[in-house]
């Protein structure tokens, strides 16, 4: 979920990040092997075994997937991550790789008559603007009963420059995650805070100090303490604690 600092270059050419325009993996965050063990605690019981996730990143969440014996489709829409994902699976069955959008994918999807038991956008649904759009095509992927889980950045206060420059269209609120579930026809399972460490840190360093870049420095302390202990905190607390992320378990009826 964190990533090392760019290069002096890529400081200066920080700006808005576009979709399928990523010139460097490690811009900002996505989904990656310290990223597992949250993953798991959270999701691991509702995940199937015909996975769809959108969003892989360098596909360190997909390969987990895989290896606990899951088929999974990957989405990407960068290029520069998504070319990461093809050798780390080049001798695997279990797996598909489309690079390109999710609007495009689920097309692809449909046209093949794929149906998934879980959905799966790790910080990706704050990124689409039309996020109810977004819960009804992967409705209409889904099997009855089968199970969307979302994890998104939440408390709007929070937001800042680099939000915007890695193209976050909103943090959530519990009320507007809830309503746009509810409108898609998804029943909750579950809608839960996580989090709850990182939000100091992340209130000094990116919204007073604006910071626009994540380091190398600060994303081992997220990976060696804020994470592991906001996940202890999360199996004591259940979720009652505020957190600075959402994460959402929703059944298709």
């Amino acid at each position: 979920m964190s990533s090392e600092e760019p290069d002096n270059k890529q400081r200066e050419n920080v700006g808005v990040q576009k979709v399928g325009e990523l010139i460097d993996e490690n811009k900002y965050f996505y989904n990656e092997d310290e990223s597992i063990p949250a993953i798991e605690s959270l999701f691991g019981s509702h995940i199937g075994n015909q996975v769809l996730e959108i969003g892989s990143g360098t596909g360190a969440i997909a390969h987990w997937l895989v290896q606990r014996g899951a088929s999974v489709t990957a989405v990407e829409p960068e290029p520069v991550l998504a070319k990461k994902i093809l050798p780390r699976f080049s001798s695997s069955e279990n797996i598909e790789v489309i690079i390109g959008g999710s609007t495009d994918a689920y097309r692809q999807l449909s046209d093949k008559n794929k149906i998934f038991d879980t959905v799966i956008y790790l910080n990706v649904m704050e990124h689409i603007s039309d996020d109810l759009g977004e819960f009804n095509k992967a409705k209409a992927i889904l099997k009855p009963g089968g199970k969307l889980l979302v994890y998104v950045p939440a408390l709007p206060w929070l937001y800042s420059q680099i939000d915007s420059d890695t193209g976050h269209v909103r943090r959530y609120t519990k009320k507007l995650l809830r309503e746009v579930t509810a409108k898609s026809g998804f029943e909750i399972v579950s809608l839960d805070y996580f989090e709850v460490v990182g939000i100091i840190p992340y209130l000094i360093v990116y919204k007073l100090l604006r910071r626009r870049v994540v380091t190398g420095s600060s994303s081992g302390f997220y990976n060696k303490a804020i994470l592991p202990l906001s996940l202890i905190l999360h199996r004591i607390m259940r979720g009652r604690l505020v957190g600075k992320n959402l994460v959402l378990i929703a059944r298709k009826p």
